[in-house]
């Protein structure tokens, strides 16, 4: 696709976003985009299903809920993008730059014998505890995961970092939690977390009190 053709549908989209005259939603389904120089690009809610992004400058862009269905971001930039609820399924990701890397995440968390000391806020009036959730020391908390990495928050067992705990939902009880080994093949760290990600088990250790 020809740099002038891209620009005017990316300057469409930005008024479309924006609600103003003039406006309409990028569609890009299919396009070429080879190499493309999308650094910083506003592409939220866009259309790029099976779209050629392979070797495409994406860092800092907008990708929020954006349609990328099918599109090869082979070799692609996504450093610092923002991919909120975008849409990666069969997306071809190979040799992209920039996705945070699971182990990463975990690599910052104190580990154990037995796994990796998490913590994790209980007992927020805008969150209703699940029934079978039993709140001691000791007690297995268990929910199915949502494994939809560009989703932050997501059913599943929700926990964080002890930073991202203490600045979050401070009015509700923190607790120290172990994700033990065996729990982490269905643990989802999404690509743009803040510090929070989600389980399907989590092991209550103790009330922490700060």
């Amino acid at each position: 696709m020809k740099s002038d053709e891209l620009q005017l549908i990316l300057t469409k989209h930005v008024k479309w976003l924006a609600s103003e005259k003039g406006g309409e939603q990028a569609n890009l389904s299919g396009a070429d985009l080879r190499g493309a120089n999308l650094r910083g690009a506003d592409l939220s809610g866009a259309d790029l299903s099976w779209a050629d992004l392979s070797e495409a400058d994406l860092s800092w862009a907008n990708l929020s809920w954006a349609d990328l269905r099918n599109a090869d971001l082979r070799w692609a930039d996504l450093r610092d993008a923002d991919l909120r609820w975008a849409d990666l399924r069969d997306a071809d990701l190979s040799g992209v730059m920039g996705l945070a890397v699971s182990c990463d995440y975990l690599s910052k968390l104190e580990r154990t014998s037995e796994g990796y000391i998490v913590y994790k806020r209980i007992g927020d009036t805008s969150f209703k505890i699940k029934n079978s959730w039993i709140i001691e020391p000791g007690s297995v908390l268990e929910e199915t995961v949502n494994p939809t990495r560009t989703q932050l928050c997501g059913c599943g067992v929700n926990f964080g970092t002890l930073e991202w705990c203490k600045k979050t939902y401070t009015e509700s009880d923190l607790w120290k939690c172990l994700l033990r080994f065996e729990d982490l093949a269905d643990t989802i760290v999404p690509y743009n977390t803040d510090g929070k990600a989600r389980c399907a088990r989590l092991t209550l250790i103790e009330k922490v009190i700060l």
